[in-house]
């Protein structure tokens, strides 16, 4: 932005330059190119010089009122609708300052050289300079009512507020910065990128929301560099940090070392609360930065901070199931899906994946959505057979897991649930994993035939898009071509074993 103001403020004095030097050149020929003297009236009616500075000096109050109304509308309506914070951004702001300075020097001075002018005194040099400067305060006037404007922008305060917080520990890594007194500094400029998400949520503008919770990604991308180097004062916190947490929840921050981690992505949990509530279609902005920088935790070797990501996901799953707001379950079980195929090679963190999705679905019925433990199937299946795929030791409990999730209660079944299952019995089936296929078929011991054959005709008719427009848009029953004879195959033989509307129960041992 700065660069911006410079450019147009450049663009603003050759323009300016160029029409009063060629307005200047075409009097000057007219009048048959006179001595520069000539245009002078020093020493010949200074009374002249008081009447040609006066109009200066009511065109310098001028400016200055101009500037100082715009900013004292815009600056505190901008602060009151994103943060309060702003007002102190502007005053610290280099370019403010200078050119505040600059207006209140050019006006005292064109006061001051029409005190100075006497009957016999004229000072041609000063004057000179207050027409210069006069002149120059009219070409910044335009360039800086645009700087003004951005300055206010949103998503400008955005990326100032995480250029400062990264400043600020690029310093603190490099010993130029007392660590405990940038632990405060730090966390204000985060606090305040999340105060931005918030307010931008209860406004509906969703872009700037997104913008904020990128920019808390960008932040622990920056942090990530420098986290190495940063002094050991710096990863110790207190309760005045993060005020409500017990003893013991600030001895683990301190022990993991992922403070600056959660205060970040108690922001992202912030807005998406708050989006519950009132922009259930921003939910995924909140889901798909969290997979994000957990994912990049992974390639940083990040430990403490994945595990923190993969709590927080584990929240954003009970606050939608507390909300009973299905698309945001259905978003955040999606973006977990994807986080669980990119720990595939992570057979520990799978495990407890497996566990937190039938955790969730099970509490999800309790909560009365019936729909959200399907939504759970689908996708930990899908997770399953990414397992198998590359052989994870996992692999077997994620079965189980998804199994033990319910594809009836009492006399009704859940036709979604059962095409989960099925789909996974014909992975196993095209895989040639016989064991796991038969403990599928004898899961589904307890869903007649008539009910698989439905299943079955509809996996097979389904398309690739599914005929809503939703985030996801891939058809959760879509079954590639390559896949459907194994999906008959094993449809086959959960029918041909017993009659049309019969079933039995069948346990797994």
């Amino acid at each position: 932005m700065r660069k911006l103001f410079v450019r147009s403020l450049a663009i603003a004095f050759v323009a300016f330059a160029l029409l009063f030097g060629l307005e200047f050149f075409i009097e000057w020929s007219r009048a048959g190119y006179p001595a520069w003297g000539s245009e002078s009236w020093a020493g010949v009616n200074n009374g002249k010089l008081v009447d040609v500075l006066s109009p200066m000096a009511r065109a310098y109050n001028n400016v200055l009122a101009m500037l100082i109304a715009t900013i004292g509308l815009a600056i505190p309506l901008t602060a009151n609708m994103h943060t309060p914070k702003l007002i102190e951004m502007f005053l610290r702001d280099k370019i403010n300052r200078w050119v505040l300075t600059f207006m209140a020097f050019g006006a005292a001075h064109v006061l001051w050289v029409d005190y100075m002018i006497g009957p016999q005194f004229a000072p041609t040099w000063a004057i000179s300079l207050s027409i210069l400067l006069a002149l120059a305060g009219w070409a910044i006037l335009i360039p800086y009512f645009f700087y003004v404007v951005r300055f206010v922008d949103p998503s400008r305060l955005v990326v100032r507020l995480r250029e400062d917080a990264n400043d600020i520990v690029k310093r603190v890594a490099d010993r130029k910065l007392d660590p405990l007194d940038s632990q405060t500094l730090v966390s204000t400029r985060v606090g305040q990128v999340g105060t931005i998400i918030i307010k931008s949520i209860d406004r509906n503008d969703r872009d700037v929301a997104a913008e904020g919770a990128w920019s808390v990604k960008l932040l622990l991308d920056h942090y990530s560099q420098h986290k190495s180097r940063m002094p050991k004062e710096w990863f110790v916190v207190d309760r005045a940090d993060f005020v409500g947490l017990s003893d013991e929840a600030l001895e683990m921050l301190n022990e993991t070392k992922t403070w600056y981690e959660m205060k970040c992505l108690l922001q992202l949990e912030h807005g998406f609360m708050r989006s519950l509530e009132k922009a259930t279609d921003s939910v995924s902005t909140f889901s798909d930065a969290l997979r994000v920088i957990a994912i990049r935790a992974e390639l940083n070797h990040d430990e403490q901070a994945l595990r923190l990501a993969i709590r927080f996901f584990n929240n954003y799953l009970r606050e939608a199931i507390k909300a009973k707001n299905l698309r945001a379950v259905y978003d955040v079980f999606h973006q977990y899906r994807r986080l669980g195929r990119e720990l595939v090679d992570r057979p520990e963190l799978l495990r407890e994946i497996g566990l937190h999705f039938s955790y969730y679905a099970t509490m999800a019925k309790t909560y009365g959505m019936v729909f959200a433990p399907q939504l759970a199937i689908f996708d930990l299946g899908f997770v399953t057979r990414r397992a198998y795929e590359r052989a994870s030791p996992a692999a077997g409990e994620l079965l189980k897991e998804v199994l033990a999730l319910p594809h009836r209660t009492a006399d009704d079944v859940h036709s979604m649930a059962v095409k989960a299952k099925l789909i996974l019995g014909g992975f196993f089936v095209e895989n040639k994993h016989d064991a796991e296929a038969e403990l599928v078929r004898r899961n589904l011991g307890d869903v007649a035939t008539d009910e698989i054959e439905r299943a079955e005709a509809a996996l097979l008719a389904a398309g690739r898009c599914f005929f809503e427009v939703t985030d996801r848009q891939l058809n959760l029953e879509y079954v590639p071509p390559e896949r459907r004879d194994p999906l008959r195959k094993f449809c086959a033989s959960l029918t041909l074993a017993r009659p049309s509307g019969a079933h039995s129960v069948i346990t797994v041992g």
